[in-house]
């Protein structure tokens, strides 16, 4: 009811102050900059003077269909058309608009025998829609023969990434670059592209941008979001999901992100306040059902959350994370015999962690199983084998750019021992560095430099992690001159070194 209100409210400002040419230019203006809230608001105000105007009507339908409003779009697109059928792009616009009210027959119907590389596209849509992966492909070829365009790209991108084929998304999102570098669809595929490979950081980049440049769009706004919570910056994060709420409110998308900053935050009734309204629409592996069985067990409602984790354990044996909490709801709630059920194929892994191990000795101990001894003893002393694979981890994730994925194996690593390893800290510095963790760089730098206060690689880390944070620039320009005069030949230190002589205090 408020928003009816405030709308008219604003409708009516916008009509007394404006001629309906005048509300068309501003909508048109605003359309172009793609704040579509705003110009659907002075292209209502001129339509309130002239609501036949076919100019008008159809930049309302852009206008919603940019706003995801596929019902509001269908409404005006029906005005126009009167009764006849809509062609080119009024045709395509139509379809476009039936696809987001999840109609894929009529959006085809819509299409007619529309031909080019717009009308292919959504025809794969359509039928991605309909679960008909062949004729989506089909369509995707035919938009991609007539020249495809940069929507096209993206499109049939995410349609390779839900195929597993990565590479060939990645070439489409090269060719939508080139198309429409700053076009939204462009830069949301490069952020998701991004964050699948690892690269954090740029994946903030991306959806930053399509963010500035799109206002009002929802998938910038959770894309942000999500990847804030990735980096652990939950303040930030959360700012980003109290603006998409008010676009949202009952989004998926939305209501995951909240679930997750209040599991950030260790706020488990934040997490059933969030996740309850939904409940009973989560599919058996919907990866919020987890998150909503965690909020259980660790409010104490053991019984509750061995419901949500027991079907996801079941489909999915290998969750680790599932089973170990499953694990624990049981033992909580008094079923030890269960719990080392469930725990023990996970203990008995020789990469198995220190935290399940304790896990399973305490069901063992609880359950009269004679392994509790055996359990206790390895958590004592991580197995080699899982510092190993964590060390590997953190290793391949710095090769592959995968700077949050480095960050969390090499905390791992420093969590079971005394925290001194060198190359561990070196290299936790450096991908705190570029996730823009500032200060958690420069603390592990500093560490970093206490065990090897002469090495080139760990000054040049230190250096850069103190440039990069923008505070005393004079000791990162001393830190990296030292790591020059240690490496005289190494490229990186020299190039690192050059950027931060060239900065200005």
């Amino acid at each position: 009811m408020k928003k009816t209100i405030v709308l008219a409210g604003l409708l009516a400002l916008a009509a007394c102050a404006d001629s309906p040419a005048e509300s068309l230019a501003k909508a048109k203006a605003e359309f172009a900059a793609h704040d579509y809230a705003t110009a659907r608001i002075h292209i209502a105000a001129a339509l309130e003077t002239e609501p036949g105007n076919r100019e008008m009507l159809a930049l309302q339908a852009k206008t919603l269909v940019a706003l995801g409003d596929g019902d509001g779009a269908g409404t005006t697109l029906d005005k126009l058309a009167g009764g006849k059928p809509l062609t080119g792009e009024l045709a395509e616009l139509a379809a476009e608009a039936a696809l987001l009210r999840k109609v894929p027959e009529q959006a085809v119907k819509l299409l007619g025998d529309a031909a080019g590389p717009e009308a292919e596209r959504l025809r794969a849509l359509a039928a991605l829609q309909k679960n008909d992966i062949k004729a989506a492909q089909d369509h995707f070829e035919k938009a991609m023969a007539g020249g495809g365009n940069a929507r096209v790209f993206a499109d049939y991108a995410r349609y390779r990434l839900l195929a597993g084929d990565i590479s060939g998304a990645d070439e489409l999102a090269a060719r939508a670059a080139k198309a429409a570098p700053d076009g939204i669809d462009t830069l949301l595929l490069e952020g998701q592209l991004a964050l699948r490979h690892g690269d954090l950081k740029l994946s903030l980049d991306k959806y930053s941008r399509a963010g500035t440049l799109y206002p009002n769009s929802l998938a910038a706004l959770t894309g942000r979001a999500a990847v804030l919570g990735d980096l652990g910056r939950i303040k930030e994060m959360d700012q980003a999901v109290t603006t998409a709420a008010k676009l949202a409110p009952r989004d998926p998308a939305v209501v995951f992100l909240k679930a997750k900053s209040a599991a950030a935050r260790k706020d488990w009734a934040g997490v059933r306040a969030a996740l309850q309204p939904v409940e009973t629409t989560l599919g058996q592996l919907d990866p919020l059902r987890q998150l909503y069985g965690e909020a259980l067990l660790r409010m104490g409602q053991a019984e509750l959350a061995i419901a949500q984790l027991q079907p996801i354990v079941r489909a999915m044996p290998n969750n680790r994370d599932a089973r170990r909490m499953l694990g624990e709801a049981q033992l909580a709630s008094g079923d030890a015999v269960s719990a080392m059920e469930v725990l023990g194929p996970l203990a008995s892994h020789p990469a198995a962690r220190p935290d399940e191990l304790a896990l399973a000795a305490k069901a063992a101990r609880a359950a009269g199983d004679p392994s509790v001894g055996h359990f206790e003893n390895r958590a004592r002393l991580p197995a080699a084998q899982a510092l190993g694979r964590d060390l590997a981890d953190g290793d391949a994730a710095m090769r592959a750019g995968n700077w949050g994925g480095a960050a969390a194996a090499y905390s791992r690593v420093l969590a079971v021992t005394d925290g001194r390893n060198v190359m561990v800290l070196n290299n936790m510095a450096y991908a705190q560095t570029m996730l823009g963790n500032h200060d958690a760089a420069l603390d592990f730098a500093r560490r970093s430099i206490k065990e090897a206060p002469d090495n080139a690689s760990v000054l040049d880390t230190a250096g850069w992690a103190q440039f990069k944070s923008g505070k005393d620039l004079d000791e990162a320009r001393r830190l990296l001159r030292r790591a020059a005069q240690l490496a005289p030949k190494n490229v990186t230190i020299r190039a690192h070194l050059a950027e931060a002589e060239r900065a200005r205090n």
